[in-house]
C-alpha cells in the first residue's frame, strides 16, 4: 500500500482548517439561531472570531481565491444569521 505523503493527504492545509472551521461556525450559529440564548450567541462569536482569524491568515499564504470568496461569504451569511439571533434573544428577554 502506497504511503500518503504530505501532498496527497492535506488534512491540515490551511484552506482545509479553514473549512472546517467556517463549518464549526455555521453548526453553532444554527445552533444559536434555533435556540437563542446567551451561551450559545457567545459560543457562535467565538467560532466566528477564530474562522475570521483563520481566514486572515489563510489569505496571506493561499492562492484559491474563488475558495477563499466562497468562504467569506459563507462567515458574512453566518455574520448575519447570528445578528438576527441575537434580536431574537433580546426580543425573548423582554
Amino acid at each position: 500500500m502506497a504511503k500518503h505523503t504530505e501532498t496527497s493527504w492535506k488534512p491540515n492545509q490551511p484552506i482545509n482548517q479553514l473549512f472546517n472551521s467556517v463549518n464549526k461556525v455555521t453548526s453553532a450559529v444554527e445552533q444559536a439561531a434555533s435556540h437563542p440564548s446567551e451561551q450559545l450567541i457567545e459560543q457562535a462569536h467565538n467560532a466566528l472570531e477564530r474562522a475570521d482569524n483563520g481566514l486572515t491568515n489563510t489569505l496571506k499564504i493561499e492562492d484559491n481565491e474563488e475558495a477563499l470568496q466562497q468562504l467569506q461569504e459563507q462567515l458574512d451569511d453566518n455574520r448575519e444569521l447570528l445578528q438576527q439571533a441575537e434580536a431574537q434573544a433580546i426580543k425573548n428577554e423582554q
